[in-house]
């Protein structure tokens, strides 16, 4: 049998994050929140959203580009902007092709209408149908409108500085890799 690998530190002993945030020492009863705390609490929020999502495109049977897809759409109509077929690949990172049968698969669903460019007709404009409303409204919006109530809790101020954070945070997170110097002993991420 083969010597057991020892790590170098015990979890347990440093926390849940002690991996990530090495020098961070959790805040306990009454004490301020630390960054690292912030952070916790971004992760539980992601987690909540993803749970969300999954529960949303299982109750309307759809996969998830599709989800994301017909929330694009429905948001461009808000704004009533145009949305093509190549608007939607760039926004999706998908190719024409998988685009397409995406497409299809809205339209044959009864979610997605295609109308003909009013000034190219070449090309195509997309819309989400009244179903497509519909079935997101009944599916998101009681959870959207707990979010917005949660929100409005804010002082304008600190709905100032959580989108201020969040839109760093977004920068943060979208950096390259190799353009920030990490730490020769800080861990890396899986």
């Amino acid at each position: 049998m083969p010597p057991a690998v020892v790590p170098a530190a015990e979890p347990s002993r440093l926390g849940s994050d002690a991996y990530w945030y090495p020098d961070a020492a959790a805040g306990a009863g009454g004490e301020p929140a630390t960054a690292v705390d912030v952070l916790r609490a971004v992760r539980r929020f992601r987690a909540a959203d993803v749970a969300m999502r999954i529960r949303a495109r299982s109750d309307m049977d759809m996969n998830d580009s599709d989800l994301v897809a017909l929330r694009h759409l429905i948001a461009a109509e808000e704004r009533s902007e145009p949305i093509g077929p190549k608007d939607l690949s760039a926004v999706l990172g998908i190719t024409s092709a998988a685009t397409a049968k995406l497409l299809s698969r809205l339209e044959a669903s009864g979610r997605l209408r295609r109308e003909p460019h009013p000034s190219d007709r070449r090309a195509q404009v997309l819309h989400a149908t009244r179903r497509a409303h519909d079935e997101m409204r009944r599916t998101l919006g009681a959870a959207h409108q707990r979010m917005l109530a949660a929100a409005e809790k804010l002082t304008a101020p600190e709905q100032l500085a959580v989108v201020r954070f969040l839109d760093e945070l977004s920068g943060a997170m979208d950096e390259p890799a190799d353009s920030a110097a990490p730490d020769a002993d800080a861990p890396t991420a899986p």
